[in-house]
């Protein structure tokens, strides 16, 4: 699938639980499961699957399936790491 700029970042950043998921992913820096998610995150597990399958989607996010499924960061993309850094500038990451 090609998509255009726009709607990979409409995609990407469209909800605050979108948000929170990058922001935890990043500062756990490992992969993770849909449990460390929620406890994160604070939100259902119905919204953090829904949340990940658009990230998935997009590349954003990489998902491994060993016992439980994992998901980490794609550190590799230009728009995530682009947002990583737009949030460390401000303050969003990268606190204690």
């Amino acid at each position: 699938m090609n998509l255009d700029s726009k709607t990979i970042i409409e995609n990407g950043i469209g909800t605050i639980g979108k948000i929170k998921i990058i922001k935890a992913l990043a500062e756990e820096n490992k992969m993770v499961t849909i449990y460390v998610l929620h406890k994160r995150t604070g939100l259902k597990r119905e919204d953090i699957k829904r949340n990940l399958k658009d990230l998935l989607s997009i590349d954003w996010i990489k998902e491994k399936r060993m016992a439980n499924t994992m998901y980490h960061l794609n550190r590799d993309n230009e728009f995530v790491n682009a947002i990583l850094s737009f949030f460390a500038n401000v303050g969003y990451i990268g606190q204690t």
